[in-house]
């Protein structure tokens, strides 16, 4: 598991690297209501058309993961204590 904040660049090679992996996007400020699961070949956080910092910048961080069990020990740490995620990406459907 690996988290990435304001590097785009890393971010953007981790998810080329492995595209069955998942990623969660989180607030850089702990926030348990936005702990949202993707698939790491979901387009809406994985183009590179997007602007610098569109990512990991901007009060954003992606932490990334090859399976979701990694992921759901992540969100206890962003603050939800089951575990769970506050939403699964509707495009992607992790």
């Amino acid at each position: 598991m690996i988290r990435f904040s304001n590097d785009d660049l890393s971010y953007l090679a981790w998810m080329a690297a492995h595209p069955d992996g998942f990623v969660l996007n989180v607030r850089c400020v702990a926030d348990p209501d936005y702990v949202v699961l993707h698939r790491a070949s979901c387009g809406s956080i994985s183009t590179d058309k997007q602007a610098p910092a569109a990512f990991t910048g901007r009060g954003y961080e992606k932490i990334c993961a090859v399976s979701v069990a990694e992921l759901e020990l992540a969100a206890k740490r962003e603050g939800r204590n089951d575990g769970s995620f506050s939403k699964r990406c509707g495009l992607c459907r992790p």
